[in-house]
């Protein structure tokens, strides 16, 4: 009976540790989401935020960017607080900057920005497997 103990503690610890290296390791591999059509660019005014399943597009006074997210800690699915300007992670509160760059952990990396690119119909689709650089804009 004893080593019956001993047996499921050592599960209880391997489990604990598992658990705690995922926490901590992030998130590894993520599936990206899809291209997303976003419609006319005209549709957007400057200032706005659209979101369409795992991407929010973002329109400033020089053009639209992209962001994928996903929160690089565990893959959950950062809000846009249009109130803070910020991305707010509801797993664990990480907190990115309108172009996805990291502020606050326990995430330590940004989320990723998607490629833009306008349709055959003249509308706007974000790319999420195609990466864009911080600070790119796209102008229709």
């Amino acid at each position: 009976m004893l080593s019956m103990g001993w047996a499921l503690a050592g599960l209880a610890f391997a489990g604990m540790t598992w658990m705690t290296w995922r926490f901590l390791g992030g998130a590894r591999a993520r599936s990206d989401p899809e291209p997303a059509n976003f419609g006319p660019p005209d549709a957007h005014r400057i200032g706005s935020v659209a979101k369409l399943g795992r991407v929010v597009i973002l329109r400033d006074e020089t053009g639209f960017w992209a962001v994928n997210a996903v929160c690089p800690h565990l893959g959950c699915q950062p809000a846009f607080d249009e109130n803070r300007r910020i991305f707010v992670c509801p797993c664990h509160g990480s907190q990115f900057d309108p172009e996805g760059r990291f502020l606050a952990g326990p995430a330590n990396s940004a989320m990723s920005l998607a490629a833009l690119r306008l349709d055959t119909q003249g509308e706007l689709v974000a790319y999420p497997k195609e990466k864009a650089l911080a600070g790119d804009r796209f102008n229709p």
